[in-house]
């Protein structure tokens, strides 16, 4: 396991190889700046689920404790917000455009003045929110629930499915992936919902890649599976642990994050634990 934490690890998110943020529990960030990793004060025991910025010194962290919490490059500081239900995804077009996510169908939207409470028109719980451009915002979450933004308005879209959706993550309007409970996975072009075939029952807790040609999916009990060419095949981790996230600057250096501290590397070959 780590030596920098015991905490669970929740998010990963980065710049660059010399450039990696981990948020987690008990107000838990760790950097990693391409030598060595380092705690940073959170100012606070907030639980970081997801980040999302546009450079080391503006990344936002949204925190299951009801915070959207944001790095200057020098400390976290909780923004100011109304009061929020427990957060759970975060995802921007540009500094002055990024969509929040939370429980009971709560979706906010920063102008790079003031977060503001968007019409869902859900009670849902959204799990998380991407999108490539304006006009190709997503959020998805439990009950099957896809959303897309009209204009500010977010719409449910029609897709037939009881599965408990974590994570999307797309590289285009057409090349989407959502991943969920109970083995779901779901590759969207913009039009049709594949659901696509896994070898597994566990739950997908986020689905991410490098680029198209490989998309990596996490979850329960150390599963990794990546795709390969219209299937899902499972990978080594070497380890036991739920992993909660993955991220990395490209296809030869990724990261995976989990239960207790646990953090993975992967140098184009096998995941390794960091110690």
């Amino acid at each position: 396991m780590s030596q920098l934490t015991t905490s669970n690890l929740l998010s990963v998110y980065g710049f660059g190889a010399d450039n990696v943020f981990i948020g987690g529990a008990e107000g838990t960030c760790l950097h990693w700046n391409g030598k060595e990793w380092n705690k940073i004060d959170t100012g606070g025991r907030w639980t970081l689920k997801r980040m999302w910025g546009t450079a080391p010194d503006n990344l936002y962290a949204v925190c299951t404790d009801g915070k959207i919490i944001r790095y200057n490059g020098k400390e976290w500081k909780a923004e100011d917000t109304d009061s929020l239900p427990p957060m759970s995804g975060i995802w921007g077009l540009s500094e002055n455009e990024i969509y929040a996510c939370c429980r009971i169908g709560k979706i906010l939207k920063y102008d790079g003045h003031n977060w503001k409470f968007m019409s869902s028109g859900t009670q849902t719980d959204i799990a998380a929110v991407w999108g490539s451009d304006r006009d190709n915002m997503y959020a998805v979450g439990f009950d099957g629930l896809v959303l897309k933004l009209h204009g500010d308005e977010w719409k449910r879209m029609t897709f037939n499915s009881n599965a408990e959706l974590y994570s999307i993550y797309g590289f285009g309007p057409r090349d989407m992936y959502f991943a969920g409970s109970f083995g779901t996975l779901i590759h969207f072009n913009g039009n049709d919902f594949n659901v696509m075939p896994t070898p597994v029952e566990d739950f997908f807790l986020d689905v991410w890649g490098p680029n198209e040609d490989l998309v990596f999916a996490v979850g329960d009990v150390g599963l990794i599976l990546y795709r390969d060419g219209d299937q899902w095949t499972r990978i080594e981790s070497n380890t036991e642990e739920y992993l909660t996230a993955i991220w990395g600057p490209d296809e030869n250096d990724m990261y995976a994050v989990g239960d207790n501290g646990l953090v993975l590397h992967w140098d184009g070959e096998d995941w390794k634990e960091v110690e």
